[in-house]
């Protein structure tokens, strides 16, 4: 248990650089989007096993994973770009309370007090709703990024294999050859320079291998702790920012990282 435990907040650790990279990279969302499925698919089909994957493509549950992956891509960029920093954490990590719900277990309140903390890690304005009345897009488009997010986790329980590259190949593999055929030209001009490398390397790097490691969690960990785990992720995006961007270390950081941990850890001891 303890190795599955790591993999998940080793896997969490590396995702949550993810929207520092976003923010930072100066590279259409479009194009991120490709530079994400291309490496993904490329590295990961050098391990694949090509039988069971040409397999699993053909079955419902693949077809979906591919489909729903570019989806959920998208509309987590697009909502990130939206929406106050504080209000798209919050929708977005409404995803473990959703995939506890999808599981038709019985749905512990305590689980509630994560979403507070996370809205006290990383805003920085007082609340309110004006960012999502101004922009009914975003709050969409988040609902939509957590929506996909719980319903990924199924589809990857779904598709039985012990090689999680196999799962890896099969969500990016068609979003690499769509978005490659769509974006040929912008793609064939800056390739080897600028941002878009970049973006190529760090999807390589980081989020490669966290979503390798997430995806080898999702098969060995029970439901409850799975979701109860995924709020480290937000923890250590604070800690990057704190690290990284330099932010202050703040009372209100301090509160809602104490909510999200006493929430998690109740939790998972609770079942």
């Amino acid at each position: 248990m303890f190795l599955e435990i790591l993999s998940k907040l080793t896997s969490e650790s590396l995702l949550s650089l993810y929207p520092v990279f976003v923010k930072h990279i100066g590279l259409p969302l479009a194009l991120q989007t490709w530079s994400r499925c291309f490496s993904y698919a490329i590295i990961s089909a050098i391990f694949i096993d090509y039988s069971y994957v040409f397999n699993a493509l053909k079955t419902s549950s693949g077809i979906l994973l591919s489909l729903i992956t570019i989806v959920h891509i998208y509309v987590s960029y697009r909502g990130f770009e939206l929406l106050e920093s504080g209000v798209a954490y919050s929708i977005f990590y409404l995803y473990p309370i959703l995939i506890l719900l999808m599981s038709n277990k019985q749905l512990n309140p305590i689980i509630l007090l994560a979403i507070p903390g996370v809205y006290l890690l990383v805003s920085n304005e007082q609340f309110n709703l004006v960012n999502i009345i101004d922009s009914p897009e975003g709050f969409i488009m988040m609902l939509l990024a957590a929506i996909t997010e719980a319903i990924m986790y199924y589809l990857v329980r779904d598709i039985k294999t012990t090689n999680h590259w196999n799962h890896i190949f099969i969500s990016y593999f068609i979003g690499a050859i769509i978005l490659s055929l769509y974006f040929f030209k912008n793609i064939s001009t800056t390739i080897l320079k600028g941002p878009l490398s970049i973006s190529l390397g760090i999807n390589t790097i980081i989020g490669l291998f966290g979503y390798l490691l997430r995806f080898y969690s999702i098969s060995k960990l029970e439901t409850t702790l799975y979701a109860a785990l995924s709020y480290f992720g937000i923890l250590m995006a604070t800690v990057y920012g704190i690290l990284i961007n330099g932010e202050q270390i703040q009372l209100k950081k301090i509160i809602g990282s104490l909510l999200i941990m006493v929430s998690s850890y109740l939790v998972t001891i609770s079942y």
